[in-house]
């Protein structure tokens, strides 16, 4: 019976050593990890901080180019609001012209119907 319980102590020290060493390497993995990163609060605040710039940068990059196009598309219409109004310009006395010219052709056919209506109207005189 020694012999089985020198056996058993020997599996739980073999057993011991694994776990001191896991546990041991952990710990070193833990420390080499704190000694990388001292403040990792710190280094999160950074990396935050990085990441607004970028943010505020994009957005900033973004509103610019907004303007621009809105400024360009303000810039059309405006001449295109021009371009209009000087075609109506133009255009007034053309329109007023052929405007008054059908207002006389139509004057003038209304007269000819009233007077062909008037002839056919009166009786013929022997």
């Amino acid at each position: 019976m020694a012999k089985g319980k020198r056996k058993r102590g020997a599996v739980v020290e073999r057993a011991a050593e694994a776990v001191g060493n896991v546990l041991g390497t952990i710990a070193g993995t833990v420390e080499s990890l704190q000694a990388q990163h001292s403040h990792p609060v710190e280094e999160a605040r950074e990396v935050l901080a990085a990441g607004q710039e970028m943010l505020a940068a994009a957005t900033s990059n973004a509103g610019t180019r907004a303007t621009a196009i809105i400024n360009k598309v303000k810039a059309v219409a405006r001449k295109t609001k021009k371009a209009g109004t000087k075609a109506r310009r133009k255009t007034a006395p053309a329109v007023a012209r052929v405007t008054r010219i059908e207002r006389k052709a139509v004057k003038r056919a209304k007269k000819a119907v009233k007077r062909g209506r008037k002839t056919v109207r009166r009786p013929r005189r022997a």
